[in-house]
């Protein structure tokens, strides 16, 4: 059984106490007086054998001290051998490692720790990420500290950090340090360096989505199959992914071209770099489709790869141009196509209308021709045209050869991917014209409306207009006035629904049957009418002069009526009170009634 060193301090110290103890008991005894002197020889013999026990007991333990002191030191020296060999190691890997405490302070970090922090081991020593790094920074790489002492376990994180070549991507790998009892002590962490792999693995993103989302057929194929496709080429022919994949490609080219595609395909295996052809390929649906490709060979893997565009409408197009040409020279309207601000085709109507021939136009930006005063227009409209619209109409003047200006309806649609300007174009001079003159005629009448209104709005009677379906669409400010209301509409043109009618005896009632109104709407006319209106509500009563006259059309129907009203109820007032003077000042001179003198 191996005894420890704490062991034989512990033994030795309660041997070297006993002794103590003895020595203490021999040296009470001799102080007593009363002792068997006898027994001193004994005390003596007891003092020494104790002291020599004494002795020996300290060489004991100091050869035991020494012995342990030794191989103290040498643990030391090995250990500092096997830390000077493990910080030699860890600074020759080419990751930045660390070891920290659980509250964060650093125990070690390596050369390239050292590095990438600008921080050297002895002043990182002691410290927290907080001491040097920027406050978010070191909250983070905190809070992942934290989370490996709550785990127990290895955990990784990616962390990007600053350089000075740019920010630079890690995957860290934190992991628990225990000590002896099993507790948790440190943190220990190695960092690699990703940024080129994630660089990489963007790379392969991006070229990835461009594969998928082009509109063009991409492919890369081995000698005689497809190994990648993107979803143009189904889209384009109808297969599935998987159909194309699983089948050599000539089974789906048109019988026809197989042998002008293996030649192609034999042109790139014999070295050359870049080749251009076409061919014709079967559809799901039975149809076939034109592919124009660009192909290149990769040598040391030997794939394929290319790109092909669907050129069926081209063809199609060019088989349909002969007779589109027919019907361009022959048309009545004007048809041009234009690219790159000229005109590069116009057809004989262009030239009758405008006079320009088309070596004369080759030398005009089409801009050139268009009113300095339309030319907003004409850039507003290529805006909406590149913006998607499909057609866009418009007017604008165009010089002619002689200097004059020509109104012109345009209808334009623009090509993309060409970006050819297709328009169509009629003269709409004389039409302008005319409508310039109507206009000039309505601003007239306008005019004169205006002049009309201020006149019947200044006219001491009431004025109301009906149209033929008996509602008021006009009335004056003194027609308002009498009928209580601002508003015209809610004026009716049957004074019953707001008066009582009298004949000027104010006792016999008037018939509305012989209103102007209703007189003027049958085409009759009326002039000054006597009535009396007697307001039920205001109790007010009117003495009225109603006139009323017919609007006829060039049909002779009636398609208005306009009625007047002239309040006299002052002037029949007036007229009363100076008759009653007449007939006081006559009496006061001595005439009596019936113009007899006194």
């Amino acid at each position: 059984m191996k005894i420890t060193f704490e062991k034989k301090i512990f033994f030795g110290f309660i041997i070297n106490l006993l002794v103590v103890i003895a020595l203490g008991w021999v040296f009470v005894s001799r102080i007593n007086k009363k002792r068997d002197e006898s027994f001193d020889n004994t005390l003596n013999y007891t003092a020494v054998s104790l002291f020599i026990l004494s002795a020996i007991l300290l060489i004991i333990v100091y050869f035991i001290i020494r012995s342990q002191l030794r191989a103290k030191k040498i643990s030391q020296d090995l250990l500092f051998e096997n830390r000077q060999l493990l910080q030699s190691i860890i600074d020759n890997t080419t990751n930045p490692i660390f070891i920290k405490k659980i509250n964060g302070e650093y125990l070690l970090i390596n050369k390239q720790y050292e590095s990438l922090f600008q921080i050297s081991n002895e002043k990182i020593i002691g410290k927290t990420d907080h001491d040097f790094l920027p406050a978010v920074i070191a909250d983070q790489y905190r809070n992942s500290d934290l989370e490996v002492v709550k785990a127990l376990k290895e955990l990784k994180t990616e962390q990007s950090i600053p350089q000075p070549d740019g920010m630079h991507t890690y995957i860290a790998v934190k992991f628990p340090l225990y000590d002896l009892t099993g507790r948790i002590y440190a943190i220990g962490g190695i960092s690699t360096d990703i940024s080129e792999r994630k660089k990489l693995e963007e790379s392969l993103k991006e070229v990835d989505k461009l594969f998928n989302m082009s509109i063009d057929i991409m492919v890369i194929a081995s000698k005689d199959k497809f190994i990648k496709i993107n979803p143009a080429m189904s889209r384009i022919l109808g297969y599935s992914e998987q159909e194309l994949l699983s089948h050599p490609f000539l089974t789906y080219v048109h019988p026809d071209d197989w042998v002008s595609t293996k030649n192609e395909i034999n042109k790139l295996e014999m070295g050359a770099y870049v080749i251009k052809f076409e061919n014709r390929w079967i559809c799901k649906d039975g149809s076939v489709k034109w592919l124009v490709w660009s192909a290149s060979p990769d040598l040391l893997t030997g794939l394929l790869y290319a790109v092909a565009i669907d050129v069926t409408a081209q063809k199609a197009n060019e088989a349909s141009l002969k007779i589109a040409d027919t019907f361009f020279n022959m048309s009545f309207d004007i048809l041009t196509v234009a690219k790159n601000d000229h005109f590069i085709k116009i057809n004989p109507a262009f030239t009758k209308t405008l006079g320009y021939t088309q070596q004369e136009i080759d030398a005009i930006k089409f801009m050139e021709l268009t009113h300095p005063d339309d030319r907003s227009i004409a850039d507003e409209v290529l805006a909406k045209l590149l913006r998607g619209d499909p057609i866009v109409s418009f007017e604008d003047r165009v010089l002619c050869k002689d200097g004059t200006y020509k109104w012109l309806d345009w209808h334009s649609t623009i090509d993309m991917q060409q970006g050819i300007l297709y328009s169509v174009a009629r003269d709409i001079t004389e039409k302008v014209h005319l409508e310039n003159e109507q206009q000039k005629v309505i601003n007239e009448l306008s005019e004169n409306e205006e002049k009309l209104r201020l006149i019947v709005e200044n006219i001491g009677e009431g004025v109301m207009v009906a149209n033929a379906d008996k509602k008021i669409v006009m009335a004056n400010d003194m027609a308002n006035e009498l009928f209580g209301t601002p508003e015209d509409d809610k004026i009716s043109p049957n004074l019953i629904n707001h008066f009582e009618l009298y004949f000027p005896d104010e006792k016999t009632t008037f018939p509305s049957q012989n209103l102007p109104m209703e007189r003027a709407l049958n085409g009759e006319v009326t002039d000054d009418i006597d009535v009396i209106l007697w307001d039920p509500n205001t109790k007010e009563k009117r003495r009225v002069l109603i006139s009323g006259r017919p609007l006829i059309d060039q049909d002779n129907n009636v398609v208005a009526a306009v009625v007047t009203i002239k309040d006299i109820s002052k002037y029949k007032q007036l007229e009363e009170e100076l008759k009653e003077t007449e007939s006081k000042y006559r009496q006061l001179i001595g005439f009596k009634k019936g113009g007899d003198n006194i």
